[in-house]
This record gives structure tokens, sequence and C-alpha cells, in this order.
């Protein structure tokens, strides 16, 4: 007898556990696809003034705080370049990545929307919450930050 009523139990669990995962799976894309950036083409203007804004008076040691406060490190630092690209020279890497974009409006780019451009051999794993996360002056620090970092120490 609890043979048959445990089966009835076992389903629902299954069907519960179904109609959760397909609501955050739908979820999630929704939300993904609101994250897109536009489609219209990359030019040196492009984000040209958010990046000025964000600039302005931008603090690199502010930006090391923040990238520690958000955690940016475990996947752009301890990763060891396997989960991330790693900050390790980012900002020379950043002004050649994506012409006619900067260092500063690629960088930017990347925070914001880190769809545009997935590097090979990476997942588009960054979340894409930062534009409701962060305000400008926020993103101008880190972007200074990450700047100053040279090739092969990752070190100011």
């Amino acid at each position: 007898m609890a043979t048959r009523r445990a089966k009835p139990a076992i389903a629902l669990s299954i069907c519960l556990l179904a109609a959760v995962t397909a609501t955050f799976a739908i979820a999630f894309v929704a939300a993904s696809a609101s994250l897109t950036p536009p489609a219209t083409a990359i030019d040196e203007h492009s984000y040209a003034e958010e990046v000025a804004t964000a600039m302005a008076g931008s603090s690199a040691a502010s930006g090391q705080t923040l990238i520690a406060e958000y955690g940016c490190g475990a996947c752009h630092i301890s990763g060891e370049g396997r989960v991330a690209p790693l900050f390790a020279g980012i900002g020379a890497r950043a002004a050649r990545r994506r012409p006619p974009l900067s260092a500063e409006q690629y960088l930017f780019e990347s925070i914001l929307y880190p769809g545009a451009l997935v590097l090979d051999g990476y997942a588009n794993a960054m979340p894409a919450n930062f534009r409701d996360r962060l305000t400008l002056t926020e993103i101008g620090h880190i972007i200074a930050y990450l700047l100053t970092l040279d090739e092969a120490t990752g070190n100011t």
C-alpha cells in the first residue's frame, strides 16, 4: 500500500521540478534577451559620450576596490585564463581587440554588454546585469584600474 502512495508523490515531485526548471529557463532567456546591445554598427563614436562621462574623475584605486567587491577576480585572476580573459595586460589588448573602439570603449562595452564579443575559447559566462548594478562613475573607476595593469604581472 505504501508503494502505491509513493509513486504519485514521486511523479508529482518530478512534475514540480520540471515546472520550476522550465520557468527558470524561460525567465533566464527573457532576461538575457533584454540585455542584448543595440544592433547598430560600431564606429569610433560608439559609446564615446558614455565613456567620457564614466572616465571623468575616475579613480584606479576605487576601481580596484570595486573589482574586489564584485568578485571579478574569481574568473579574471584566479581562473588563470581558463574561465575568462585575464586582467593582466587587458588595457593593451583592449586597444587592439575591436577596432575602431578605443581601449576604454571596448572595456565599457565588455562590462555592460559582455555578449557583444565573446572571445574564442570562452563561453558567454560574464554576468550581463552590470548595467543595472553599476553607475557610470563606478564603470569609469573599473576601466581606469584595468588600464593600469601590466602584461607580465597584472600589477599596477
